[in-house]
């Protein structure tokens, strides 16, 4: 049996990337698992917020020890030689023990960890340690739109669309927006009028033209809203939650991506959106990860059902939802409605992920806190007729010892899915809630 490397797998990265080993075993890697692992995941398989994947992560170590794979180990030994002084009941220095066993067989052993602190203990102990890059987002989304100027004369004002061509626009990909610079007005009733070469409209690349977004887009009556800061300006507009409110609403898009900072009014505008389009779909249906300080899992000592448990992280969704109640009667009776008919139903992300669902508009918040698995796994219960929508902000990533902007399943599906015709993603940069919370977002 040929051996590339020998590395040593702990339980983060079998629950980051339940495959993992298929990929690692796929590069003549001999992959180790210390028996402290399989006990974790026993553990695990139990948690709402990851037990999904601990289970798919043994299913797959078991599969591989029935295909009697060479190229995985289980590891029973533990050695504790030149590091004696470590806790012997603590988990994660017993993989490290697991790993120093493997140095007496190998000259080389690595050990593979999406945990922050295990790989700083692990290489002040003299072992190599590495953070698992496979499903890192290549790029990062967190980009100003791009601005391009166009005459009023390049513009079909029957269908309300200019061409693209790259020697003019640069690299603009499938669904990506940019800010037009126009003599144009704007004004869809009105389609003659001219006037100076400011920010007119915002446009959205389909094929080999753009599309014009008209300003006064809405969504279960609300519109883009530039923030108490900006609201008396007649030059400010908030075109990212403008070109959010076309992604939502086409029908086209199957996918949509959301991420930016606290108060931009991301979930909002899925909201509105989904509850716009009632009629188009069966159910409305809103997740989360249920991630809790610290990433430690508190869930199991809450009182109450399901439902119950998952009330404190469900708040910021209920908040919305009364927000959109308040904009008018109408709506209030509708959502009330819907309430009532379980048209509009929160779903823990466990059963999101092991059920089809058949035209549906799913709505996951806090995606940041997802892995590039889990997200994975999510996309592809897709229905006929179904929609997701993403929202989630990459600064505020609550498990920070496994995951970061570029591991995050938010980051990595943004850069993998990019330029493809179902799929939409919108950077938000402006915070709307107050003029205090968009000093927060900005200095703090």
């Amino acid at each position: 049996m040929a051996v590339d490397k020998t590395i040593v797998v702990d339980t983060s990265t079998l629950v980051h990337d339940p495959l993992c080993m298929e990929y690692l075993i796929e590069n003549k890697i001999l992959a180790c698992i210390p028996w402290t692992v399989l006990e974790e995941l026993d553990h695990l398989k139990r948690r709402t917020d990851v037990g999904f994947d601990a289970r798919e992560a043994s299913r797959n170590i078991e599969k591989l020890r029935q295909n009697k794979s060479p190229y995985l180990k289980i590891i029973k030994e533990i050695n504790w030689k030149g590091i004696e002084f470590l806790d012997h009941h603590n988990n994660d220095h017993m993989i490290i023990a697991a790993a120093n066993a493997m140095r007496q067989t190998f000259s080389e052993v690595e050990l593979i960890s999406k945990d922050t602190m295990m790989r700083i203990k692990a290489r002040e102990l003299g072992f190599k340690a590495q953070d698992y890059y496979r499903n890192q987002a290549k790029n990062n989304i967190s980009l100003e739109l791009p601005r391009i100027e166009v005459k009023d004369t390049e513009i079909d004002k029957d269908h309300f669309i200019f061409a693209w061509t790259s020697e003019k626009h640069g690299t603009v990909g499938l669904n990506d927006a940019v800010v037009c610079i126009s003599d144009w007005k704007a004004d869809f009733k009105r389609v003659k009028e001219t006037g100076a070469f400011k920010e007119r409209f915002a446009a959205v690349r389909i094929g080999s033209h753009f599309q014009i977004i008209p300003n006064t887009i809405q969504a279960f009556g609300i519109q883009a809203y530039a923030g108490p800061h900006l609201a008396d300006s007649s030059d400010s507009f908030n075109w990212p939650q403008n070109i959010a409110l076309y992604h939502l609403s086409n029908p086209q898009v199957a996918l949509v991506f959301l991420e930016g900072g606290a108060g931009t009014g991301k979930t909002l505008l899925a909201l509105a959106a989904a509850l716009e389009q009632r009629r188009a779909y069966r159910q409305i249906l809103v997740s989360r990860p249920m991630v809790h300080l610290e990433d430690t899992d508190n869930i199991g000592y809450l009182p109450g059902n399901i439902n119950e448990k998952m009330s404190p992280w469900l708040r910021p969704i209920w908040q919305n939802v009364t927000f959109l109640k308040e904009v008018s009667a109408e709506n209030q009776q509708v959502i009330d409605k819907l309430l009532l008919d379980k048209k509009i139903d929160i779903e823990p992300l466990d059963y999101i992920r092991g059920t089809t669902f058949f035209k549906c508009l799913l709505i996951i918040d806090e995606a940041q806190n997802l892995t590039p698995h889990q997200v994975k796994t999510i996309i592809t219960r897709a229905g006929m007729g179904t929609k997701i929508v993403f929202t989630g902000d990459l600064d505020q990533i609550d498990r920070k010892r496994r995951l970061d902007r570029l591991s995050s399943g938010l980051a990595y599906a943004v850069g993998r899915l990019a330029n493809q015709k179902l799929v939409a993603s919108v950077r938000f940069h402006t915070s709307v809630r107050s003029d205090l919370a968009k000093i927060g977002v900005e200095l703090l």
